[in-house]
């Protein structure tokens, strides 16, 4: 197992984890699943910057999910660093993919730049 905490330090502009009892009603709760292409994707609205994430993660579709992390993910930063995409004036799409050493990546596609946020816990 590492012994880092994802995101890095050095990315806390571009993402941080914060604590479960501090997300705001706003916060959202996204779940991936390893059988949708190992990757979970959504549209979101620009101006909801921060975007607070409670991300959970499932082997399969009938696996309990495990928790990965609450995050504050900045938008502005990330969009302009290139790990997420503009969809148009309004929204922005945000792709999060479970990387084959394990890891949880902001990533827009396989092949470009991802920033890594969580690890998925064992059983």
């Amino acid at each position: 197992m590492r012994r880092e905490r994802y995101p890095l330090d050095q990315f806390s502009h571009l993402a941080t984890r914060i604590e479960q009892g501090s997300l705001l009603q706003k916060n959202r709760h996204w779940t991936g699943n390893d059988e949708v292409e190992r990757h979970y994707h959504i549209v979101v609205p620009r101006r909801q910057d921060p975007l607070y994430l409670h991300l959970s993660w499932k082997d399969e579709t009938t696996a309990r999910p495990r928790f990965i992390g609450s995050f504050a993910l900045h938008l502005g930063p990330l969009l302009s660093e290139g790990y997420i995409r503009a969809e148009n004036d309004d929204t922005l799409r945000i792709r999060i993919a479970h990387g084959s050493d394990n890891l949880l990546y902001i990533q827009t596609k396989s092949g470009k730049p991802a920033l890594a946020i969580g690890e998925m816990p064992g059983e």
